[in-house]
């Protein structure tokens, strides 16, 4: 139903990510061969991977209540879900070759490669989001259905720490994503996010 395997990865974006000004920065032919052979080379390390899961839920103060005993205490988004009837979570993950690959070129002492490798996984996971969330929204759509813009914990009054009850819950680990120490993903290229459905009939 939802497919995410068809990745572009922006050539604009990754220059964007590397610091790089359209309107200020001429790039030499020989940087600009260089940075679109790594993009190559990114394109085939990725390998994108979704999990979705959908739970009716329930706004009571600043807090959301999922139905099956799931809570997120967070005025942010209750707010943001106060029109849904339904939470869908979400999270894409890129897997681990390029990061491997870009460590690698870490320690041959490549760090402008293992730079724009790293911009490009940047771009693509971030991508990945985009695409699975646009995809949500159109089979939402043909249910007479809206979405919420997309939210995830790090942000506002939503603690990172909260990311770990909730890839529990998404069933993240299916597609390979842990949490280290920190409460940040690995693979490293990876996104999480929740979003609300609004009923518009």
């Amino acid at each position: 139903m939802f497919n995410i395997s068809n990745i572009k990865i922006s050539f604009e974006k990754v220059l964007s990510r590397l610091n790089y000004s359209k309107s200020k920065t001429k790039l030499d032919a020989k940087t600009e061969r260089l940075i679109k052979e790594i993009l190559s080379l990114a394109s085939k390390l990725i390998n994108p991977k979704s999990v979705l899961s959908f739970e009716n839920i329930l706004i009571k103060g600043g807090a959301v209540y999922f139905e099956n005993g799931y809570k997120i205490e967070s005025a942010d988004i209750a707010k943001l879900l106060k029109n849904s009837f339904q939470v869908c979570g979400a999270a894409v993950t890129l897997g681990s070759a390029l990061e491997k690959k870009r460590d690698d070129f870490l320690s041959q002492k490549e760090t402008f490669n293992a730079l724009i490798l790293d911009a490009a996984g940047s771009v693509a996971a971030e991508e990945a989001a985009e695409v699975l969330y646009g995809q949500i929204k159109e089979k939402q759509k043909t249910k007479g259905f809206s979405i919420t813009r997309r939210y995830s914990a790090g942000y506002g009054d939503w603690k990172l720490d909260g990311q770990k009850d909730f890839l529990i819950w998404l069933g993240a680990d299916l597609i390979g994503i842990k949490l280290n120490e920190s409460y940040l993903m690995n693979p490293e290229k990876s996104v999480s996010f929740l979003l609300g459905v609004i009923d518009e009939n």
